[in-house]
């Protein structure tokens, strides 16, 4: 076996073994309930979201997004999502704050436990069961601690998503577009009055998401502390005691905790230590408010009855801001075939609706090319059969002296029905009797004068070109798609890149594993227009250098068919056959 067969054997081995990858994935080792068709691993990488001790429990925010959920293998209204522990058999309670499958956006919040630095954790969110009910726990995802939660995602006033119905009053105002889904609008004149009994002694835990727009208390509990910002600034403030001051960026968000342990109170920015003030919080002389003369928004508010680590607020900044590094997903795996969609299976499940148009426009383009090329190549081979035929009866015509009748008519049988030669003979031979009968009627017997030879040859030529026009018909359709097949798909790789990244921006994760589906989705689209334009242009090529044969041997015909015409019947002056 030569070098050249080996390295060919060994490509199409090749070959085949990347289309098996590329068709199955491995498979699953397990799997929880089998009604539910499918399952994607939601990887919890504390190390890589700079969590540095252990979290025992807490809420951990899943943003479910085209890039890392495929909306079509759910129910509409997501009743059978389901979550599902890393060891896949221990279900996980959890709640839907927002759920939008025609913007390919949610929100859903996990109660995760036992969460440490330096072990790889990990959940399994399970879907496609169309007989299952909603199975979500508003209340149960929260651990007993937490006195109220406040999301912000209903119509009036803030409602506490937890058991203990600690609702507040006032606070009507949202932003749509918060941090996570709809956010609180302050306005610096109307505060927000939270129930007393969230707040009464012991060890507490504020935290919540803020967006400054302005100086003001953002937190008050009259009489006991309060969280001032002032000149970009975050204070703690008890009773008169400030803690030094920590930047507050205006019109960024940013994860503040404020937690007392029973002997003092310590600020958390982002998760890194920011303030503190000595001391016990003292009773409250009134109920606490939220946004005393404080411009701004408030996302995410939450208050524990007790003292919770760094950890936990270290996780919330690094899961649910806009600089997520929690979370990774892996690819979405069916119970049916026991293994994931495949590599091809992720990219066209990522596809947005532009870049399904102009894959579907490009698939048209493929089919019209294809046939016209199938078409063109069968027209060609049946021309160039039929001139062969037409070309062995014509070199069996002996010129017949003395007959001046003109070219003989012959049928040179049903192969050559298509010659082009055969036709370009016959207008030859049409406009030669022509101009022979005229002759006779005069009583020449030589009637062709040399304008009557031009006046032929002119004939011929056009036919000639007719004949030309005819082969290069609907040739035109290849060079289009050759040039405007990788514009499109070009147009659609765009667009997709830009819906990819607006979706991102939207769902506020930016990860690798958000981007690169959709980014890989929208490059099928330019893959589609080059797989329109390669084809069209080989076969363009081949297609006009057998065109261009045939027309060739329409010149020489052309040629040889005027000087035959013209040595046999044109009529020669009698001072020139004297000399």
């Amino acid at each position: 076996m030569s070098i050249i067969q080996r390295a060919r054997k060994g490509a199409v081995a090749g070959a085949v073994a990347l289309a098996a990858l590329t068709a199955f994935s491995a498979p699953a080792h397990a799997w929880w309930e089998s009604d539910f068709s499918y399952r994607t691993k939601i990887n919890l990488n504390v190390d890589a979201a700079g969590v540095t001790g252990e979290v025992a429990r807490a809420p951990v925010l899943i943003r479910l997004h085209s890039g890392n959920f495929s909306f079509k293998d759910v129910k509409a209204d997501g009743s059978d999502l389901r979550f599902v522990a890393g060891d896949d058999r221990t279900p996980l309670k959890f709640h839907v704050e927002k759920w939008s499958p025609a913007e390919e956006q949610a929100l859903v919040w996990v109660d995760v436990q036992g969460l440490q630095p330096g072990q790889a954790s990990a959940i399994y969110a399970y879907y496609g069961n169309e007989a299952a009910s909603a199975g979500q726990d508003v209340a149960g995802t929260f651990g007993p601690d937490y006195r109220l939660v406040y999301h912000f995602n209903e119509q009036g006033s803030p409602r506490d998503a937890t058991a203990n119905g600690n609702n507040a009053s006032g606070g009507e105002a949202r932003n749509a577009g918060g941090l996570i889904g709809s956010s609180l609008v302050l306005d610096g004149t109307t505060p927000v009055t939270l129930p007393a009994s969230a707040f009464s002694g012991g060890p507490l835990s504020l935290s919540f998401w803020v967006k400054p727009g302005g100086d003001g208390a953002i937190f008050d509990l009259p009489g006991s502390i309060s969280l001032v910002n002032e000149g970009g600034q975050l204070f703690i403030d008890a009773n008169g005691t400030r803690s030094n001051g920590a930047a507050l960026a205006a019109d960024s968000w940013a994860n503040v905790a404020l937690v007392n342990d029973g002997g003092k109170s310590l600020l958390f920015i982002n998760g890194q230590p920011a303030g503190e003030v000595a001391g016990a919080l003292a009773p409250a002389t009134a109920a606490p408010l939220l946004g005393q003369g404080f411009a701004g928004e408030i996302d995410e508010l939450r208050v524990a009855g007790a003292a919770l680590p760094q950890s936990a607020f270290q996780l919330a900044a690094a899961s649910e801001g806009q600089n997520a590094r929690l979370i990774t997903t892996d690819t979405a795996q069916q119970v049916e075939t026991g293994g994931g969609h495949g590599y091809m299976g992720i990219l066209f499940s990522a596809l947005t609706f532009d870049a399904w148009v102009v894959i579907l426009i490009c698939g048209l383009m493929l089919a019209l090319s294809i046939a016209i090329m199938i078409s063109k190549g069968l027209l060609i081979g049946r021309v160039r059969q039929a001139n062969e035929a037409f070309l062995d009866a014509y070199r069996q015509i002996s010129r017949r002296s003395g007959d001046h009748d003109g070219l003989p008519a012959f049928d040179p049988g049903a192969t050559a029905a298509d010659s082009t030669l055969g036709r370009l003979y016959n207008i030859g031979r049409r406009e030669l009797t022509e101009r022979l009968n005229e002759g006779k009627a005069t009583g020449s017997r030589f009637a062709l004068r040399g304008q009557s030879i031009a006046a032929i040859r002119s004939a011929l030529d056009a036919g000639r070109v007719r004949e030309g026009q005819k082969l290069n018909a609907r040739l035109v359709l290849l060079t289009i798609a050759i040039s405007g097949g990788p514009f499109i798909g070009l147009l659609g790789t765009v667009l997709g890149v830009m819906i990819t990244f607006a979706a991102v921006a939207a769902v506020g994760e930016v990860n690798i594993n958000a981007i690169a589906p959709g980014i890989a989705a929208a490059l099928l689209a330019t893959v589609a227009g080059l797989a329109v334009a390669i084809p069209a242009l080989f076969g363009y090529n081949y297609l006009l250098s057998r065109i261009e044969e045939i027309q060739a041997d329409h010149d020489i015909f052309v040629d040889e068919l005027e000087k035959r015409i013209a040595e046999t019947w044109q009529d020669v002056p009698a001072a020139a056959q004297a000399a």
